[in-house]
């Protein structure tokens, strides 16, 4: 009898095993298809939605939201249009921007070939091409990340189409990354380097996306995340970033004239802290927000931010 009931009690188990087994692989199947769907979708998004313009420099991928005083958005490593379509949202929707934010994918990114400008310098000429293509004779430059050296350049090599200059955790001086990680403690690096690596993983971001929606200004924010989806469609661009910013030499700041802020957070180690202050300590009449932050310290400080922005783009 008593054989009978462990006899019974090891089907009973085998059973339940064998149904869990069952419900594992259905979940796993269930969350690969979503996987994939949602992967296709994203590349149906990033190839259908941005416009090619032919500059006289060389074709450039580019949209744009709003309405009213241009402001090119120079953005950041990695990213591509997308980005600044989805920063645009920080300051409200649609039908409520007074001012119609230029997203321009940088050379190497998405469908702006390298060959259209690989230099900050040179990316620095098709913004103005892009302007000139558009019918648009000055813009704001909001230079976010890897699109502070584009951005310095617009605003010195053509003063007199730049209305005003906002750097936003923007690269200044020399960087280079694996030089700069090497200089830290070995379990500093580990943080960094994880982050850079989930920020080009679909696998994370698929995962992340709903998460970021849900915490305010969420659409914005998912928004600049899926700006790293597809991630080979963008390596040719982050690669040459790397490259570039590794070989900057000394700008000549002071040459700067336009209305400049700058913001950045005083514990940034993506882009140091003392690149701001550089920035501060060159250009005349620059405003200076120093946030007790890092790297995405102009979004938790985005009460405070965004309206000060707002008031550079729209002077």
């Amino acid at each position: 009898m008593e054989q009978t009931r462990s006899k019974g009690e090891t089907i009973k188990n085998l059973l339940l095993a064998g149904s869990l087994l069952t419900l594992a692989s259905t979940v796993a199947s269930s969350l690969h298809i979503s996987y994939r769907g949602w992967q296709r979708r994203e590349l149906e998004r990033i190839q259908t939605r941005g416009l090619i313009a032919k500059t006289a420099l060389g074709p450039v991928e580019y949209q744009f939201t709003g309405h009213g005083q241009a402001v090119i958005y120079a953005h950041g490593t990695p990213g591509g249009y997308d980005q600044g379509i989805s920063f645009a949202r920080f300051f409200g929707g649609v039908d409520d921007l007074d001012c119609m934010f230029i997203s321009p994918s940088r050379p190497g990114y998405l469908r702006t070939p390298l060959s259209s400008g690989a230099t900050p310098e040179a990316q620095a000429n098709l913004y103005a091409a892009l302007l000139d293509t558009l019918g648009i004779e000055k813009a704001s430059v909001i230079g976010f990340s890897g699109g502070g050296p584009s951005a310095l350049q617009f605003a010195m090599r053509h003063p007199d189409r730049c209305r005003s200059l906002i750097m936003m955790s923007g690269i200044v001086q020399r960087n280079d990354t694996h030089e700069r990680m090497q200089a830290l403690p070995f379990w500093k690096r580990v943080g960094p380097k994880l982050t850079e690596a989930l920020l080009v993983s679909d696998r994370f971001l698929y995962f992340a996306v709903p998460v970021a929606r849900r915490i305010p200004s969420g659409d914005a924010v998912a928004g600049m995340l899926c700006s790293g989806t597809h991630y080979a469609l963008r390596r040719t661009g982050f690669e040459n970033d790397k490259a570039q910013f590794a070989a900057i030499e000394p700008y000549p700041l002071a040459q700067i004239t336009a209305p400049t802020l700058i913001v950045h957070g005083k514990q940034d180690i993506d882009v140091p802290f003392a690149d701001a202050q550089l920035l501060a300590s060159k250009i005349l009449n620059a405003q200076l927000m120093e946030l007790d932050g890092d790297h995405s310290a102009f979004y938790t400080h985005g009460k405070t931010v965004i309206p000060r922005v707002h008031t550079y783009l729209t002077m």
